[in-house]
């Protein structure tokens, strides 16, 4: 029988990455509470090491889209248990990856030389801080080869847990070292940037040794696949092009908002933004922790020809994650201003509407997750690259006439219009040609949610925001973490046991059977 069939399995594996993503999660959180507050200390400092930090997209998006096709076809080949082809398609995206992180590295060097090209008004401190950080992250490459590695090899088996457990490990590291470089003394913010980036390589490298000796595959042998293949480029151009198009998509409308800001508005509008920048990735991780092992789950449904198993799949998943999608937004809008009074002073509450605003930018975002996944798998390149081309559009139109009436606001309202766009284009395609009954499914789970919504507007009420809390006092943390907490578990849990009732009260009449046997 395939490990696919085994449910049991696919199960375990499931918990497993949760459990780990939970406590990176919670790490996460840590470093977030931790190490902003002592960085954000100094806002003309830590809006350079924001814009300078911006600029890992390029590594990050590097591979020209080939990654994303790479990841899906060796989830293929995997579930076929090929691993010879597997490693295949795996040495050749990493091969096209290697090659344009010689070129990014090559222009973040140049930007290192020449830091005043993308900061404004820098100061001669500012400059040298600046290309400091620039050359660092310039030589950088090795940790992003490393990472999206560990992340096909581990994703497609959904063992991400094992390199997530030591990634978990050197995060709680990087948080002891933040006391080490920032604090009363002094503040050597390239110091931890590069404290930071070898805990990194450290971390990246272990993995790898640990999948080959669990993979039982041989480093020499797969780096002696590291190469071009015509057959592996015809197999991959249609989706890397679609995943390319995507990815400069998303970069132009996503991931150059530090650089927009500093260019137009200086660091210290760059300052007011990193906190909602800061919120939206710890929401977008958490959102991309939430759906991470269905991605490759429906890469395998897709590979053994399975289109039951994949709808049926995607249906329980949209009923069981859509509340997590709206709950627990609402709720950290609805506490924004005292989250960021207590995370990082009065002196950022100016970054209060804007964090709002990213904060419903991701819940838009993480609706369409689990349907863009389903859309890739599928190969429907003509709705990815529509979205592609449109979006940007969108974006930067809404940006230049948002800017008349909103100034410096006008990128965080922008953002939120083009991405709840992007989930309906997303949500359309998907109606379009694969799912056709999306919309009633959707519309089943918004009903159930009714009573939970109105419990939330409940809680709200009976639960509203203290004025008297204190910028980094632990009692003002707990008492934050009273107030958010049971707002957003109660109507949640309300919404499963609707949910699932039938099988919560089939389990307890089963075992009121038994004891009354006994």
């Amino acid at each position: 029988m395939s490990i696919l069939s085994k449910n049991e399995s696919f199960s375990k594996s499931v918990i497993l990455i949760y459990v780990t993503r939970i406590i990176g999660f919670i790490s996460g959180l840590l470093s977030v509470f931790l190490v902003i507050p002592n960085l954000a200390s100094k806002p003309e400092i830590f809006g350079i090491y924001t814009v300078c930090i911006s600029l890992t997209i390029f590594f990050s998006y590097s591979d020209l889209g080939f990654i994303a096709a790479g990841q899906k076809y060796a989830a293929e080949y995997f579930a076929q248990k090929k691993l010879d082809k597997e490693l295949e398609v795996i040495g050749f995206v990493i091969f096209v990856l290697i090659g344009f992180l010689v070129l990014v590295s090559f222009g973040i060097a140049v930007f290192a030389i020449y830091p005043e090209w993308i900061i404004k008004d820098v100061s001669l401190e500012s400059r040298e801080i600046s290309k400091q950080l620039l050359f660092i992250l310039c030589f950088s490459a090795p940790i992003i080869v490393f990472q999206r590695f560990n992340s096909i090899v581990y994703s497609v088996r959904l063992n991400d847990y094992i390199y997530q457990s030591i990634d978990i490990l050197i995060n709680v590291v990087k948080i002891m070292g933040i006391s080490w470089f920032v604090n009363k003394e002094s503040y050597d913010i390239v110091g931890y940037y590069l404290f930071v980036q070898l805990l990194s390589f450290f971390s990246a490298f272990i993995s790898i040794i640990i999948a080959t000796k669990l993979y039982q595959f041989s480093l020499i042998d797969f780096i002696g696949k590291l190469r071009f293949s015509s057959e592996m480029f015809i197999k991959t151009k249609s989706l890397a092009f679609s995943s390319l198009l995507l990815t400069i998509s998303w970069i132009l409308y996503f991931e150059l908002d530090s650089i927009l800001l500093s260019k137009f508005y200086g660091t210290k509008v760059v300052a007011m933004y990193a906190i909602g920048f800061t919120i939206l990735s710890f929401c977008r991780n958490m959102y991309n922790t939430l759906y991470a092992p269905f991605q490759a789950r429906f890469n395998h449904f897709v590979g053994l020809e399975d289109e039951v198993s994949l709808l049926d799949m995607l249906q329980k998943v949209i009923m069981a994650t859509l509340i997590l999608c709206i709950i627990p937004p609402m709720v950290l809008i609805f506490y924004m201003e005292a989250i960021i009074q207590v995370w990082v002073g009065k002196l950022y509450l100016s970054s209060v509407l804007i964090s709002d605003l990213f904060v419903l930018t991701i819940a838009f975002s993480a609706i369409s997750i689990p349907l863009s996944y389903v859309l890739i798998a599928k190969l429907q390149n003509k709705v990815l690259r529509f979205s592609a081309l449109f979006l940007p559009i969108i974006f930067y139109l809404s940006l230049w006439v948002f800017h008349v009436y909103l100034g410096e606001k006008s990128l965080a309202f922008a953002k939120v219009l083009t991405v709840f766009l992007g989930s309906c284009i997303t949500i359309w395609g998907l109606y379009k040609n694969v799912v056709s009954g999306i919309f009633s499914l959707y519309f089943e789970a918004i009903k159930k949610m009714l009573i939970p919504l109105l419990l939330l507007l409940i809680c709200f009420y009976l639960f509203p925001a203290p004025s008297d809390l204190e910028f980094r006092n632990f009692q003002s943390y707990i008492q934050l973490s009273y107030l958010i907490i049971p707002s957003a578990l109660i109507p949640i849990l309300f919404y499963y046991f609707i949910l699932f009732k039938t099988d919560i009260l089939l389990y307890l009449r089963r075992k009121n059977e038994l004891e009354i046997h006994d």
